[in-house]
C-alpha cells in the first residue's frame, strides 16, 4: 500500500492490519507487536523513491519500537503523542527529552501527556503548535499515521477522551503534508465500538469528506499546555521555527500554565 500511494497508483489508504506493530523494535517483539508495520511501510515508501518520511503516532502508548528503529535517522521524523505520566504508563518510554541520538537529534518528537483523560482540545492544540510546524519544516514526501485508537473515548485501557471528530480533524490537518500521500495503519485499541467509529471518521477524510464540527480556538487543559510548553522548549534547539511559537504561548498562556490544577 505504501508503494502504491507513493507511486500515485492510490491516492491514500488505510491498512486494517493485525497484530499492531509500533512496540516491535530492532530485535524484540513486545506489547502484542511482532513486526513494526509502520517501519516496514516507511522502508517500502523509501524504496519507491521517498526521501523523507513522517511517522505520526497517536496511539495512547508510546511507540518505543518505532523510536528505537529511527532514533539515529534523519530521513524519518517520528512524532508520538501518548500517555506517559512520568514513565509510569506502559511502556514507560517517550519522555520529551528523548529526541534522537547519534546525528538524529530532533527527528524524534515526543509529546508525553502527564495524566489520563486527555481529549480533543489538547491533541489539536499540540498539532497546531508542535506537530504541524515541525512537519512543515521537515517537508516529508510521504506521511504515515500509526493510528491506535486506544486514546479514544470509551477505551477501557487508554482512559482518554479523543472523539471521532478529533481523529478526523487530526487526519485532515495531516493531509496538507506530502501532497496528500497519506497511509494510515491500525495500531492499538480495546473497544470495538470506539475503534470502528474513530476509524470510520478517519476513512471519511481519506475519501475526501471534510470533517464536521471542526474545533477552532481550542483551549488546552493546564496539564496539556505544560506538556506542550515543555516539548517546545526542548525541540526549539533543533527546530528554530518553534522559537516564536514558544514565546507567543508563554506570553498568552504563561499565567494559566502555572496555576494549580
Amino acid at each position: 500500500l505504501a508503494s502504491a500511494i507513493y507511486s500515485g497508483r492510490a491516492k491514500n489508504g488505510f491498512a486494517l492490519v493485525r497484530p499492531p506493530g509500533h512496540h516491535a523494535g530492532v530485535k524484540h517483539a513486545m506489547g502484542f507487536c511482532l513486526h513494526n508495520n509502520a517501519a516496514v511501510a516507511a522502508s517500502a515508501a523509501q524504496a519507491a523513491g521517498a526521501k523523507k518520511v513522517l511517522i505520526l503516532d497517536w496511539d495512547v502508548h508510546h511507540g518505543n519500537g518505532t523510536q528505537e528503529i529511527y532514533e539515529q535517522n534523519k530521513t524519518v521524523l517520528y512524532v508520538s503523542l501518548h500517555r506517559h505520566e512520568g514513565g509510569q504508563f506502559y511502556p514507560g518510554t517517550g519522555a520529551a527529552h528523548e529526541f534522537g541520538s547519534m546525528g538524529g537529534e530532533g527527528f524524534c518528537v515526543n509529546v508525553p501527556w502527564s495524566r489520563g483523560g486527555v481529549g480533543d482540545n489538547d491533541y489539536i492544540f499540540a498539532f497546531e503548535h508542535i506537530v504541524l510546524p515541525i512537519a512543515r519544516e521537515f517537508a516529508p514526501d510521504f506521511t504515515i499515521i500509526s493510528a491506535g485508537f486506544d486514546a479514544a473515548r470509551g477505551d477501557p485501557l487508554g482512559c482518554c477522551d479523543v472523539t471521532p471528530v478529533g481523529y478526523a480533524q487530526m487526519t485532515q490537518m495531516l493531509t496538507s503534508l506530502s501532497r496528500g500521500k497519506l497511509l494510515v495503519i491500525l495500531e492499538g485499541g480495546y473497544n470495538l465500538r470506539s475503534i470502528s467509529s474513530s476509524a470510520t471518521a478517519v476513512i471519511k477524510v481519506l475519501l475526501g469528506e471534510y470533517p464536521e464540527n471542526m474545533l477552532e480556538n481550542v483551549i488546552p487543559s493546564k496539564s496539556g499546555l505544560r506538556t506542550v510548553l515543555d516539548v517546545l522548549k526542548i525541540q526549539n534547539t533543533f527546530w528554530p521555527i518553534l522559537g516564536p511559537v514558544f514565546s507567543d504561548l508563554q506570553s498568552r498562556w504563561g499565567s494559566y500554565a502555572i496555576q494549580e490544577i
